[in-house]
């Protein structure tokens, strides 16, 4: 044990007071302990201690300030360092401060103990004072020779202790540009920022007159100046120009080599330089691929002058080739992720993903744009998506199959109201272990899809039905030819029986009647191709108006025309347009009660080529359950009606490559409207 000397612990965690204190006058320490800055300067103004036990973080003061201070006042005195908060920084400051040691809490106390004496022991050499004896002259020269060869010794080796202190703060310095600059170039987002600070910061360290950074870009086929300092960039670009004639000839060296001395375009290594130069190349080479170079501008009058420089920038290159190589691959994943994100958010189908316990945690902009507010909110898979396969969860069954894969046909309820049909492809992925499982789904609106395979289904309905149509007709039309003949013959024998003539009148009516539906069901079997003619769109609406402007004021409805076609000149066939006015209006005069109206408006449509006709009625609309026969032959809502008008009209429409439209809200009435080129293409 060590020991009689005096102690001071300035520390503001009173365990760790208390602990010391105790520990050292066990081992012989004369100690007082305080725990702020204020109570060590109210001692160390008293008077002087031989070992300081300094907490680096106090609470009124840094521990290294307080040791600045007070190592004038007490030269003697040995300072240690306590901390819980070792840092590069720290570390540099405190060997600047030649303090005796620096530790780390927690520590161990038999280390403590070690440090202390150790410390006590150095105060105790320096402070000895070698006594000469007077009574032998050649023992005390001998002393004296010895005290002065001691103290040369003792200079000599603070002399090289104050070098090594030189060296060690520069090489701490350089570690610590080193790891500030690729802090800087691997944390920066803005990458062209940190690498100009870079580029300045090594000419300020290494006293250059400028660097650049040269990159290989399109898969290494192009050599370009990324960022320079510094230098003129007409040289930079010679420079380019022969570093890739070089590594065209595949002559381009690992070694950091010199841009001075290219020996018949070979490159030779600042290593094996003969004579001066002033700009190096330090080749960026990651994995044998060639990243770039980077061009440093620092005059070497030789070799050796180049010497004290080599390790320090063979240790740029190393970190500059991994940052070079960390972006290049750090850009690829932006570009494949910001590729990826454009794809998901600009498909025409809904995609989503859940968690391991269904709950949806992604949705693309599709799948946003169908659900509406419902994305916004935490939300069940399988309050989405109903299970076709029965009354239990779909996200279990897909959850738990044993095929990552299905693709189904299902039903999107959407929470604000209504049904989408979907077509639902999803597959079961592995996250990681945390996460577990998840569903991924892409999903495809079939409104669109289900309308066209019905529109399919009708049109061949329509047109098994219009063959049978035109065959029964035909057998039809024949007999009742027949019969409407003997009626005639039968009437103008009988012209003198009146009661008789009237059942007669009534037979040949029926007829006329039943011919008239025959000659709408020709016309519906067997539509005739539209004879384009120069007409006034307008004229033609006028003249089908006033044929039925007498049912109107019979049933008390009012019509309405307006037009916003400056031009009015078409290319379309009168009778079959008059015939679609006429049944439209009708069935719109017929839908409405006693002082409804009856609206029809012409205008231009989104193209500029079509135009746009519209009837508005506010009758009585139409139901869910007739919207869709409405265009079924036959289907009619009216004892006389033949079920006919709608299909013909919209035939007439269809031939004339138009499109035929409704919309209706029941009890509100109804818009039936068509859009169809001002002159249509034949075929």
């Amino acid at each position: 044990m060590a020991g009689k000397g005096s102690v001071i612990i300035i520390d503001d965690e009173q365990s760790v007071l208390e602990i010391l204190e105790q520990y050292l006058i066990d081992r012989g320490y004369e100690v007082k302990a305080v725990g702020d800055g204020a109570g060590a300067e109210a001692l160390l103004g008293e008077r002087s201690f031989d070992v300081a036990l300094v907490d680096l973080k106090l609470p009124d003061c840094s521990g290294l300030d307080l040791i600045s201070r007070y190592q004038d006042e007490h030269p003697a005195m040995q300072f240690v360092i306590m901390t819980a908060f070792a840092s590069l920084d720290s570390t540099i400051d405190a060997i600047r401060l030649n303090v005796f040691d620096y530790m780390q809490k927690p520590f161990d106390l038999v280390k403590i103990g070690e440090v202390v004496d150790a410390a006590y022991a150095s105060v105790s050499m320096s402070s000895q004072e070698i006594e000469v004896p007077g009574s032998d002259d050649q023992v005390r020269r001998e002393l004296v020779e010895s005290r002065d060869d001691l103290k040369q010794r003792v200079g000599k080796a603070n002399e090289d202790l104050g070098q090594a202190k030189d060296s060690l703060n520069r090489h701490v310095t350089r570690l610590k540009m080193l790891f500030q600059m690729g802090r800087d170039i691997s944390s920066n987002e803005n990458w062209s920022d940190a690498l100009d600070r870079f580029l300045m910061a090594l000419c300020k360290y290494m006293e250059a007159d400028g660097s650049a950074l040269l990159l290989f870009s399109f898969g290494g086929k192009v050599l370009q100046v990324r960022t320079s300092y510094n230098m003129e960039l007409k040289y930079l670009q010679t420079a380019v120009n022969l570093l890739v004639e070089a590594q065209k000839n595949d002559l381009l060296h690992p070694e950091i080599f010199s841009l001075d001395s290219f020996t018949d375009g070979v490159p030779v290594t600042c290593l094996s330089a003969n004579k001066s130069w002033s700009n190096s190349a330090i080749p960026l080479l990651y994995k044998g691929r060639w990243l770039g170079f980077l061009v440093l501008r620092k005059k070497y009058a030789s070799k050796r002058e180049y010497i004290g420089d080599y390790h320090f920038l063979t240790t740029i290159q190393t970190i500059l080739t991994e940052e070079v190589a960390n972006a290049v691959n750090i850009s690829r994943l932006r570009n494949l992720k910001d590729f990826n994100e454009t794809i998901l958010e600009n498909i025409n189908n809904g995609v989503l993903k859940t968690d391991r316990s269904g709950e949806i945690v992604f949705f693309n902009s599709r799948a946003r744009e169908i659900l509406g507010d419902a994305a916004d909110r935490k939300i069940k898979f399988d309050e989405l998506f109903r299970n076709p396969y029965g009354s239990g969860s779909l996200f279990e069954y897909l959850f738990s199959n044993d095929d990552r894969n299905h693709s189904i046909e299902g039903i999107l309820s959407i929470p604000q109201g209504g049904t989408v049909p979907v077509r639902l492809n999803s597959t079961l992925v592995e996250s990681d272990e945390y996460n577990g499982k998840s569903i991924v789904v892409v999903f495809e609106d079939l409104t669109t899809q289900k309308a066209m395979e019905e529109e399919l289904r009708r049109a061949d309905r329509l047109r098994s039905l219009g063959e049978l149509s035109a065959g029964v007709a035909h057998e039809i039309r024949n007999p009742l030819t027949g019969i409407a003949t003997t009626a005639q013959v039968l009437r103008e024998l009988l012209e003198d029986d009146t009661d008789k003539i009237r059942y007669i009148n009534v037979i040949l009516e029926e007829i006329r009647r039943l011919d008239g539906i025959i000659t709408s069901l020709l016309q519906f079997a067997r539509p005739l191709t539209p004879r384009p003619a120069e007409l006034s769109i307008n004229g033609v609406i006028d003249e089908a108006v006033m044929l039925v402007s007498d049912k109107a004021k019979e049933a008390g409805v009012g019509i309405c025309v307006e037009t916003a076609l400056e031009d009015d000149g078409c290319f379309l066939d009168r009778d079959q347009i008059k015939q679609v006015v006429l049944n439209l209006v009708m069935n719109a005069i017929e839908a409405c009660n006693e002082g409804g109206g009856v609206n029809v408006r012409l205008g231009v449509a989104d193209d500029p080529s079509s135009i746009v006709m519209l009837f508005e009625d506010d009758g009585c609309g139409i139901s869910m359950e007739t919207s869709d026969k409405i265009y079924n032959p036959f289907f009619t809502t009216r004892s006389e009606g033949t079920g006919l008008g709608l299909s013909i009209s919209r035939q007439i429409i269809t031939l004339h490559k138009g499109r035929f439209l409704v919309e209706s809200k029941y009890g509100e009435g109804s818009k039936f409207s068509f859009v169809i080129p001002l002159a249509p293409e034949p075929g």
